[in-house]
């Protein structure tokens, strides 16, 4: 294998409000994790997808995406950082010569992204993609949008 997606996944979403971590939730019969996670397996750059999740939320991720003929998941840590840092040694022993880190919570990338984050990768040792964004602007009144 040369190139793995590590699909950060360990998050407790705690802003969005929920009870449960928002890459569990559905979108179009399908959780936001499996989304992020078929953007890259059905990539023909992406040799294997490795998920590292939280190890509270393992029964979440077996209903979630647990079908899928990806890699065993890895425990998270404490933080992005040392969840993203479990999932590299996890992959140590498989060697890839890239990695394509990717936060479950994002599940719109497309093919055309990871195309061009691997072209970048010919020339260098990281790539760190950025799209541009624009502001929405609402008007409220109480509960109410009146106006974008």
């Amino acid at each position: 294998m040369t190139t793995i997606a590590l699909i950060v996944a360990a998050g407790s979403g705690s802003r969005t409000g929920l009870d449960f971590p928002k890459q569990y939730l559905l979108l179009d019969g399908q959780t936001v994790l499996e989304k992020s996670i078929m953007a890259f397996k059905s990539h023909p750059a992406i040799d294997a997808v490795l998920v590292v999740v939280n190890p509270n939320d393992g029964s979440r991720y077996e209903a979630g995406a647990g079908h899928l003929d990806i890699l065993p998941p890895v425990a998270g840590g404490d933080s992005r950082q040392q969840s993203v840092y479990n999932g590299l040694c996890a992959l140590k022993e498989y060697n890839p010569q890239y990695v394509l880190i990717h936060d479950a919570a994002r599940p719109f990338v497309d093919s055309d992204l990871i195309d061009r984050c691997m072209n970048a990768l010919e020339g260098g040792p990281a790539v760190l993609p950025g799209m541009p964004i624009t502001d929405t602007l609402k008007y409220i009144e109480g509960p109410a949008v009146l106006d974008t």
